[in-house]
């Protein structure tokens, strides 16, 4: 995989960004054992059996030719038989096939890397004007055509790290696209922050349709409660605190228009985890990445 990395500064008003065939001496020719060559005795038996078989059908074939009245010339001058023209017609229609399929998946392949490439350079040009709430110092790498990482290892509090996953479907391959869309996966914008002290309280709140939700279900300590879905949200928290806290920060996030499809705090790294679709980029990405930093905050009360 090749994975591209760069490191932008983000001030308040600053942009974002032949093979060599030698021989080898003293190496021993190895014998190419052939199939025909481990059972000779066997093969050859095969083989005049085969010979026989066929010489006795061909005169089988030739005597009814006869017995029905066609003459020499007329059993010289007869085409291939109907297996043989068969044959000759679908190997070229299978090659045909096998070559509209092979066009077809690299034109596919093409079309969504260009796709996401596209997608996800309009996505960091419209975070120009949100990151530095978060941090001014951006590292930047894609993950083959389906990732983007943005890490910010100086955070504005109450962050001390942030790191901004775009996730985008994986449009490359029409099989691996299909095969996602099926189990809920789709463009997600994922944010992790280590905070700069612990929270006091623990939650999750996911989304069990998406597969962020579900890929986060099984490290749930499985003694936590749960509380009814709201939304298509389910809340699993370590006491009554963190319950309360989880229902304002739903109450935030939704005030925001944030469709939460995972929404983290926990007492080990990553404190904090915000999983939402991609953003609307018609509204100002200041005001999307304030709200984000007025969750971590509310994380801490």
């Amino acid at each position: 995989m090749l994975v591209v990395a760069a490191e932008l500064a983000l001030p308040q008003a600053a942009a974002l960004p032949g093979l060599d065939l030698r021989r080898h001496e003293g190496q021993q020719a190895q014998p190419v054992v052939r199939r025909q060559d481990r059972h000779a005795d066997h093969f050859a038996e095969h083989a005049e059996h085969e010979q026989r078989l066929h010489r006795g059908a061909d005169l089988e074939r030739v005597l009814r030719d006869l017995v029905a009245g066609d003459s020499v010339p007329e059993l010289a001058q007869r085409g291939p038989p109907a297996a043989v023209r068969g044959r000759a017609i679908v190997a070229p229609a299978m090659q045909e096939l096998v070559g509209v399929l092979a066009v077809a998946v690299v034109a596919w392949f093409a079309g969504g890397t260009i796709w996401n490439v596209r997608e996800g350079r309009a996505l960091m040009r419209w975070m120009q004007g949100g990151l530095p709430i978060l941090g001014s110092r951006t590292t930047v790498r894609w993950l083959g055509s389906t990732a983007i990482e943005m890490v910010i290892n100086d955070g504005q509090p109450p962050f001390a790290r942030v790191t901004v996953v775009t996730f985008l479907e994986a449009r490359d391959l029409p099989w691996m696209w299909a095969l996602g869309r099926s189990r809920g996966r789709r463009d997600t914008l994922i944010i992790r922050g280590v905070l700069r002290r612990t929270p006091a309280v623990e939650l999750e709140a996911l989304d069990p349709a998406s597969w962020s939700g579900r890929d986060a279900l099984p490290r749930v300590p499985r003694e936590w409660p749960v509380r009814d879905p709201v939304a298509g949200v389910v809340v699993r928290y370590a006491d009554a605190a963190a319950l309360a806290s989880a229902e304002a920060l739903l109450a935030a996030a939704g005030r925001a228009g944030f469709v939460v499809r995972r929404l983290s705090v926990r007492r080990t790294e990553p404190n904090f985890q915000l999983h939402v679709p991609l953003p609307d980029r018609s509204r100002p990405a200041h005001d999307f990445f304030e709200a984000v930093h007025a969750l971590a905050e509310r994380a801490l009360a």
